[in-house]
């Protein structure tokens, strides 16, 4: 037998696969996984904790396999997501466009919560999409040396869209707006859009609606209270997602391309998975 599957079946993940010099436990693996989302650790952090873990007088004296960890963390988290999702044992199938993205189980989706005849049994109004938009100009991204070394393991199969098809939308639908960083929205049919800067949407849409906080002379016209079917909404949602976001900016400033997507989806995912679980806390609920 090969010796990284020796290694493997001892709960251990070689650095290599040809002939594997170095390896990290699965448990180490983990509990990096779990540093990153909750204490935004970097991986040369969490690797300085494990060199002082091994020797807290002279840490320097540890071997540095700060790359291998980056490598073989990138592959570790790509494998738990594809276990998760269901593609974990299954060679002849491989994950999709958003596949490795949790799906919601409150938005209308037929068949599911939702019956097959819905366009007969609700007004349209009831059940169209409503899509909160915001920009987050925090987590900036530097330009890489060599961006022809960058690997994708996971493009568009997560929450981050597939690179080719947002680089050729961006190309056609560039911005008429010079006032706001913001990027022109697709054609949408019964949509609610919520955005507190809406002057680009109207390229699109018949209509555009915003924040009513976005100035006083736009509240009688955009305020959600008095668009029929946006009922009671937090608009500002995303806000949630960009607080830790902007806590491991810095962190991701400096990743490749891939790499930076990778960190971000799974920050995504695990935000997103914390409110699947959270939905039968509310109060709305308790109360049915």
């Amino acid at each position: 037998m090969d010796r990284h599957l020796h290694l493997l079946k001892a709960r251990l993940f070689p650095a290599s696969i040809t002939r594997p010099q170095s390896a990290f436990t699965f448990d180490i693996l983990d509990n990096f996984l779990i540093d990153a989302l909750e204490c935004k650790t970097s991986a040369m952090s969490f690797y300085q904790k494990l060199r002082h873990f091994s020797n807290n007088a002279f840490p320097h004296k540890i071997p540095d396999c700060y790359c291998e960890l980056m490598q073989v963390s990138c592959i570790w988290r790509d494998l738990m997501n594809r276990i998760w999702f269901g593609f974990g044992h299954e060679m002849d199938r491989s994950p999709g466009p958003g596949d490795l993205a949790l799906y919601c189980p409150t938005c209308p989706q037929p068949s599911i919560n939702l019956p097959l005849s819905w366009k007969d049994s609700y007004d349209d109004w009831l059940v169209m999409q409503r899509y909160v938009v915001d920009g987050n100009f925090t987590v900036q991204h530097m330009k890489m040396k060599t961006p022809e070394d960058d690997v994708l393991l996971v493009d568009g199969k997560g929450y981050m869209v597939t690179e080719g098809p947002y680089e050729t939308h961006i190309t056609e639908s560039k911005s008429s707006c010079s006032n706001h960083r913001a990027m022109n929205a697709a054609n949408v049919h019964s949509a609610l859009i919520i955005y507190d800067v809406s002057c680009q949407w109207s390229i699109h849409f018949h209509e555009q609606f915003h924040l009513s906080a976005h100035k006083l002379p736009c509240f009688a016209r955009f305020s959600l209270n008095f668009i029929t079917g946006a009922g009671h909404v937090d608009g500002e949602i995303l806000e949630t997602l960009w607080a830790p976001f902007n806590k491991i900016s810095p962190t991701v400033r400096s990743m490749t391309l891939s790499h930076r997507k990778e960190v971000l989806d799974d920050h995504m995912r695990d935000s997103n998975w914390r409110k699947l679980v959270g939905i039968g806390k509310s109060p709305l609920l308790q109360k049915c």
